[in-house]
């Protein structure tokens, strides 16, 4: 189940249901100018990203930075993990980057294609911080320096945990996660689909109160 949710209403805005082989992708989702996605590490993948720039979408997403070529702006790769020795104690590390969109054959590797058969280039930015156990956490957006600083957004990712919230309401609610049927079998597809649309009718009775992120400190 590949969900698209408010976190201002807490409420699915868009969901699709795949088999197995259907992986995360911003690509899958409807998106459109004005729209700021925000997404785990399972999007942070160039395709997808390229996808909701295309649609006039702006991206948050937490990195891998095994998972994906970043490059300076000068379009030279750079070794992100490298610089984890200049993210401070406190408050917010950032780079501007950019993020070579792999040819529609390239191998599922990100670093096996020649930059030179990019499709195209998408500037970004890519932030660092040190959670409370001085471990390090990546944030890559889109969105222009003018629109949010360094700070605001990290601060903003952390709105994404109201994703996990709303699947932890379909597990505990609705047994979403207890699939009663054989997973191949031809009813399963039905019996998600009967409970998601459950959760939608729950959720136009009785809306969501806002965003709920996790306790954190403000970053200066």
């Amino acid at each position: 189940v590949h969900a698209l949710a408010d976190p201002q209403t807490g409420t699915l805005t868009a969901v699709d249901v795949t088999d197995a082989s259907g992986g995360e992708t911003l690509a899958r989702h409807p998106l459109g100018p004005g729209d700021v996605v925000l997404g785990d590490r399972g999007y942070a993948h160039a395709r997808g990203i390229a996808a909701a720039k295309a649609r006039g979408a702006e991206v948050v997403v937490r990195v891998n930075p095994h998972a994906i070529r970043l490059c300076d702006p000068e379009r030279t790769v750079i070794d992100v993990l490298s610089r984890e020795p200049q993210v401070g104690l406190t408050g917010v590390t950032t780079w501007d980057v950019t993020i070579p969109i792999p040819p529609e054959k390239a191998t599922r590797s990100h670093r096996s294609w020649p930059l030179e058969k990019a499709e195209d280039w998408v500037p970004a930015r890519i932030s660092a911080a040190r959670t409370r156990d001085q471990s390090v956490i990546w944030v890559l957006t889109t969105l222009p320096a003018g629109v949010a600083s360094a700070c605001e957004v990290m601060d903003l990712y952390r709105v994404r945990w109201d994703v996990e919230l709303l699947f932890k309401r379909l597990k505990s609610l609705l047994h979403l996660d207890a699939l009663p049927v054989r997973r191949g079998g031809p009813t399963a597809r039905s019996w998600i689909y009967a409970r998601l649309l459950a959760a939608a009718l729950a959720q136009r009775l009785a809306p969501g109160s806002g965003a709920f992120p996790p306790w954190g400190y403000r970053l200066r």
